[in-house]
Parts: C-alpha cells; structure tokens; sequence
C-alpha cells in the first residue's frame, strides 16, 4: 500500500494543487468522523470507520490502515497493518481491531480522487485507545537482560501482560500505559517505550509499571568495550512547509563523541507513508504530499557507531499547509 499511495500522489502533484486551490465552500476535503479523537475501542471487535468529504469531490476509493501511536512501519517485521478499502459511497467500512491490541493506536484514511486532469490522493487521520474487556492480571518479563558488547548498546525490553481471556498482549511501549525506572543510571537508562542502554560495567534492576501490576526486570552489563561512548541522535527543528514542497530532514547535529563517523536511521512514524529518499543519510529528502488543511508528518531518527553503540531516539514534526 505504501508505494501505491506515494506513486499516485506524485505522479499528478501539480493538478491535485490546482484543484484544491479551488475549493472554498468546505474548510476541509477529507476528514475521518468516526471514530472520533481520543476514542475507546474494544480488542477484537470490528471498528467503524467512516469519512467525509467535500461535496461533488469525485472520490473512488478510501483505503483505512490501523497503525500503533509511534510505531515505524520498519518496525513491523511479520504482519502487515490491519487494512480495508471501501470502493463506493458512502466508503464506509468496519476494519477488525486485532485481539492482541492495546493502548494509542491511530486510523490513517487515504481517499483516491480521480479528476479530469488526473488523480491524486488525500489523507486524514485520527487517534484512538484500544482496552481489552478483560482484565490486566499481571505483568511478564524476558529475563535476564544481558549487555556483552559496548557500552552504549540498546536492547528493547520485551513486557507482556496476563489477562483474563488469555490473550498475551505487548506491554512495552508507554502507548500502553507502561512505564520504566532504573535502579541504578549509572549501569543503565532506560526510555519511555522500554528502550535499555548500558551506560557502564555492573548490574541494576529496571522495574516495569502498568495499571496496579509491575515486574523487576535484572539487568547485566558486562562488555568487551566498556570505554565507548553512545553517539547522540538530533533530528532537527520541527518545520512548517507548503505541500508540494522539496523538505529536508536535518541529523547534521548529531554525533559520535569519539568523532568517528555515525550511521543514521530515519523512518516514519505517522502521517500518510511518503517516500523518504536517501532514509541512511544525514540529510534525507521527500516532497510534500497534498492537503487540504494542515497535516503532520513526524519522523524518528536514530545513530549508531561504529562499535555498535545506539542513542535513544529522536523525533521531528512536520507540518503540510496547503
């Protein structure tokens, strides 16, 4: 789906503008109603999804995608978001919440719009919270977390929690309502979403909290190169561009403390999926897709070095005017 939609917008960018230009009866073209921002939907049940548009836009088709809060699509290694298209008006359409879902997730809905001139897409998207109907019974962890190689090295915690419908569900991220401390920094941080970094030779314990529930989690450091230092990751200014625009992403205050060469990693994290060209450079590109009122793109960077070191991520808004 995500090259499809970059595609079509790019191919036809200068007519899409030109007829957007003209709308002024509606503030908006496209605009999801349901479900409404903010929002609670049960896992495993069928959520409602519909949108409206200005009238007499020829719309042919809505394509709705459930996407974690923050969750890169790089991140996503087995299975494709959930996705449905709706072919016909009203383009309403009920998409299946997965029963393993839970915490902030956000419904992205892209329209397809054929003109004389040619077609282009519009997107809106919302925000919403799934909570399983049963209840949180307890918390698991993978345990030990063990750090061999540097320091600066990251490692993703993994959190699960017992319910009572037995449904294991991923507790991880803070979208979920965890949160992370560590009983010793000077060992090891740890992040809102449950990213560990060693920070020096020793052990600790980070203790995960969600709801009335925690679990300890035993943290060792013991590495071959306890002299590294972790590179640090600055993503840039947030900006406000115009769509159609050229935008460039800036990592260029970012770096290593020995002064060696890092490597960059930039994904997407919300927004309609756009075509992040050059995503291993300093300074990655890609054109603004078209609007109808101001949307955001946000975007996530994270650097390694050479020793395999990792920062905690960094994040960067960007605002589309039409």
């Amino acid at each position: 789906m995500r090259r499809r939609v970059c595609l079509k917008a790019g191919a036809v960018l200068v007519g899409a503008l030109w007829t957007l230009a003209g709308i002024e009866s509606e503030s908006f073209a496209l605009q999801v109603s349901e479900p409404k921002k903010g929002a609670v939907v049960r896992s495993g049940e069928a959520m409602k999804v519909k949108v409206r548009f200005q009238p007499g836009l020829p719309v042919v088709k809505v394509t709705y995608t459930l996407f974690e809060e923050d969750r890169a699509l790089d991140d996503i290694k087995v299975e494709a978001p959930p996705t449905v298209e709706a072919t016909g008006p009203p383009f309403d359409a009920a998409i299946p919440v997965p029963a393993e879902a839970v915490g902030a997730m956000r419904l992205l809905a892209v329209a397809q719009v054929a003109e004389r001139r040619g077609q282009y897409v519009l997107f809106d998207e919302v925000s919403f919270r799934v909570e399983p109907a049963a209840e949180l019974k307890g918390l698991e962890a993978e345990i030990p977390v063990r750090f061999t190689k540097t320091i600066g090295e990251v490692r993703l915690l993994s959190v699960r929690g017992r319910y009572a419908d037995r449904v294991a569900r991923d507790l991880t991220h803070s979208r979920t309502g965890t949160t992370y401390r560590s009983s010793d920094e000077k060992v090891v941080r740890v992040n809102h979403d449950g990213l560990a970094q060693a920070m020096g030779q020793g052990t600790a314990e980070i203790v995960a909290h969600n709801g009335k529930h925690e679990v300890k989690i035993p943290v060792v450091v013991e590495v071959e190169n306890p002299e590294n230092r972790p590179p640090l990751a600055h993503a840039g200014n947030d900006q406000t561009v115009k769509q159609g625009a050229k935008v460039r992403l800036d990592a260029l205050l970012s770096g290593d403390p020995e002064g060696k060469n890092p490597l960059y990693y930039w994904s997407q994290v919300q927004g309609m999926p756009i075509n992040l060209v050059e995503p291993l450079s300093p300074r990655p590109y890609f054109f603004a897709p078209v609007v109808d009122e101001p949307r955001l793109l946000r975007f996530r960077l994270i650097v390694r070095d050479e020793e395999g070191a990792e920062s905690f991520p960094a994040y960067v808004n960007v605002t589309v005017a039409p």
